[in-house]
């Protein structure tokens, strides 16, 4: 199977798109405290989503500011960038073994 740039573009939304459900999860669960978000699916989350790991980084951004956007936003393109990688990378071991 060709390493389709096309293919490539759609893991990258995916990735994107997996970033954009955990910060929508982060602000629902935020309105909603004192309860504490579900482990098992923040879990799952960054495995789906490892460079939110660096979330850790931006402690200070408060939910809502300019700054937490703006960590996100990157996070998400890292995470985008991550997911075209991988997909890339199968494509051109598919193409290699064909």
């Amino acid at each position: 199977m060709p390493a389709s740039p096309h293919a490539t573009f759609r893991f990258a939304l995916f990735g994107f798109a997996v970033t954009a459900a955990f910060v929508t999860y982060q602000l629902l669960v935020d309105l909603q405290s004192p309860h504490f978000p579900n482990p098992t699916l923040m879990v799952g989350f960054v495995i789906l989503c490892p460079p939110s790991l660096l979330s850790i980084a931006f402690f200070n951004a408060e939910v809502g500011t300019g700054s937490y956007y703006f960590a996100w936003a990157f996070i998400g393109i890292l995470n985008a960038a991550l997911y075209a990688a991988v997909r890339a990378l199968i494509g051109a071991r598919w193409k290699k073994s064909a």
